[in-house]
């Protein structure tokens, strides 16, 4: 029985066959000249070379994030799902899109305001991206979505949202699997998970494998440089995904950092480090929303805080100005006068606050 993805993935994916890299043929033995590496070479200042090509898949942290996925499913039980690593979350939506779309045909689903680069990778291919805005409370329009599955590849969803911050309720991604079980694979992007843990969909996987998730450890794990993101899904997803990923996706560098950060003396300092930011974010959030031109602070279950301003002053300019850098999101039809701030230390979170207050001072005709 064909698998979903099975239908989905265009002939010319179906029929590639993945590049047989140095690596990936392999071989054992104590002279290695099969990939045209220099045998030596200049440390930089290092304590071992760079000469060599990494893994072709890097299996050890693939397997290591799976490991610490599965102590934050809402049952406790393991995953079953197969992991992919990837060169940061972005590279994952970009993966996705190229292996199950075809350039001219396909179209993708976005719900904005929600993360750009879906409807970027999509246009970057050449795609349709059909637009399904959030209904008040930034919640989502279940009925334009389930209209549109028919003839879509790819519904992208994110959870919690990035500009918004908030959670989709798990009942609200079951009712769209199901009604996309034979047309649609929905990607859930879960890159601030570890600011609500309990949201994540990931264990759905076993029960609809048109689900995939992508995560990253830019975010609660402070490795953003480090350019590390991975793919959950299911094993027929997984199949297609492989014949299109990079000879060597993971620089040696970036996975050794990974591996650290994913054993338990790491995952416990990203937990530690994570309830700190938490409650800066919540102290940060009440303090600002005392202030009179201050018309909304939306909930968060990230690591960023979405305040709606009710002066037609811009506030991001303003701040700008004192030499603090945020997100202006007034481009978004919903977010007009919206500004995203995220959370850094109380000492920046302070300073950020004594800003709004002087803003308040300085001009009291804007304190609606």
């Amino acid at each position: 029985m064909l698998s979903l993805a099975d239908k989905l993935a265009p002939e010319v994916v179906k029929n590639l066959i993945p590049y047989q890299s140095a690596r990936r043929i392999g071989g054992n033995g104590h002279i290695w000249l099969n990939a045209n590496e220099l045998e030596e070479s200049e440390l930089y200042g290092e304590s071992e070379g760079y000469n060599r090509y990494p893994d072709f898949l890097p299996q050890v942290i693939e397997q290591a994030y799976l490991d610490y996925s599965s102590h934050f499913t809402p049952s406790g039980n393991p995953l079953s799902c197969q992991s992919r690593a990837v060169r940061g979350a972005d590279e994952g939506i970009d993966l996705l899109i190229r292996t199950f779309c075809e350039p001219g045909k396909d179209r993708i689903i976005v719900c904005p305001p929600t993360y750009a680069m879906y409807e970027f990778c999509a246009d970057a291919f050449a795609l349709k991206t059909i637009k399904v805005p959030l209904i008040e409370g930034f919640g989502l329009d279940l009925d334009g979505i389930k209209e549109n599955l028919p003839h879509s590849k790819m519904l992208f969803l994110c959870s919690p949202n990035n500009p918004t911050g908030n959670v989709i309720p798990h009942s609200h991604i079951i009712q769209l699997l199901e009604a996309a079980k034979e047309t649609t694979l929905i990607v859930v992007d879960e890159a601030y998970i570890e600011f609500a843990p309990h949201t994540t969909v990931a264990e759905l996987i076993a029960s609809y494998p048109n689900l995939i998730v992508i995560r990253t450890l830019s975010k609660a794990f402070g490795l953003a440089s480090a350019r590390i993101g991975f793919i959950l899904a299911d094993r027929s997803v997984m199949t297609y995904l492989s014949r299109l990923i990079a000879p060597y996706p993971i620089p040696d560098p970036s996975a050794r950092i990974a591996e650290k950060a994913l054993a338990d003396s790491g995952i416990a300092a990203m937990r530690n480090q994570t309830e700190a930011l938490v409650s800066v974010r919540d102290w940060f959030a009440d303090e600002v929303a005392l202030l009179p031109f201050v018309e909304a602070v939306y909930p968060s279950a990230t690591n960023f805080v979405l305040i709606r301003f009710n002066t037609d002053d811009c506030l991001y300019r303003y701040l700008l100005e004192h030499g603090i850098v945020t997100r202006n999101q007034a481009h978004e039809p919903q977010l007009k006068r919206c500004v995203r701030i995220s959370v850094g230390t109380q000492a920046s979170m302070q300073e950020t606050l004594n800003a709004l207050k002087a803003f308040k001072a300085a001009s009291p005709q804007n304190a609606a």
